[in-house]
């Protein structure tokens, strides 16, 4: 796989390449005309086809709709627009057998990474099929996600200043499913004390011989957000508790996939 995961200027920069085998002009049209958006971008699409024209985004069953501008527009090479805060661009090299497509997309979602890489590897597999290609065998989009988490160190936890720690992590199912799993969930290391807080299915706090420990859940991309915060001296049990979210998060993706 080609995906690149680096940062720019404070924001997150994913970058994937597809080697097609259709020309440029052919694959123009695929990201380009709503009629053929529909085969395999994830949202329905309408555009204005002209630099700073409008373009706008909706998805099945929503009614609320997202928009951007087109920043970038030279026909059949660059397409580049916004959605929302996001960045996207779109380039066509031709080459001796085709074109090379590549995508970079600028955000700030840094831990939602994988599910963005995982979604759009989906989708252009579908672009590719809907051009003409073989079907791409592909793991479940959850087992898919959970490759990219580590192949983006997405897994990692971190230590902050006041010396607590600090993980965020996307999950495959939603924030419902999640819930009944935190319960009991503790680290090695970790003595749980009485509860603090339990407010179905957001957060779930206890106390700890040293200070605090609070699981919070939130809609995120393609399942639950994940944020475990805990107070008092943390740097010892980074490796604990990453043992303990990724058995979770394993457990999730294996649902997921065979549902």
């Amino acid at each position: 796989m080609t995906e690149q995961l680096t940062s720019e200027n404070g924001r997150t920069v994913l970058r994937m390449e597809r080697a097609l085998r259709h020309p440029a002009e052919k694959v123009w049209r695929a990201l380009t005309e709503p009629s053929e958006l529909a085969a395999w971008f994830p949202a329905a699409v309408e555009l204005d086809l002209q630099l700073s024209g409008r373009i706008t985004f909706a998805f099945e069953g929503e009614e609320d709709s997202d928009s951007g501008v087109i920043r970038a527009y030279d026909p059949p090479r660059l397409l580049e627009f916004t959605w929302g805060e996001e960045i996207q661009r779109w380039e066509l090299i031709p080459t001796a057998d085709g074109c090379l497509l590549t995508l970079t997309a600028t955000y700030d979602d840094r831990p939602g990474s994988a599910s963005f890489t995982a979604g759009w590897t989906l989708c252009l597999d579908a672009l590719n099929e809907a051009l003409g290609g073989s079907p791409v065998p592909r793991a479940h989009y959850a087992l898919l996600h959970e490759y990219f988490v580590r192949t983006y160190g997405l897994d990692a936890g971190e230590v902050l200043t006041d010396g607590s720690l600090r993980f965020e992590r996307q999950l495959t199912a939603p924030k419902e499913q999640v819930w009944p799993a935190l319960h009991g969930l503790v680290a090695e290391g970790i003595e749980a004390g009485p509860a603090r807080t339990a407010v179905e299915p957001t957060e779930l706090s206890f106390e700890w011989q040293h200070g605090v420990v609070t699981w919070r859940l939130r809609d995120g991309n393609g399942g639950a957000r994940l944020v475990l915060t805990q107070s008092g001296p943390a740097a010892q049990y980074l490796a604990p508790w990453r043992e303990v979210i990724e058995e979770l998060a394993a457990g999730l993706a294996a649902q997921t996939s065979a549902g």
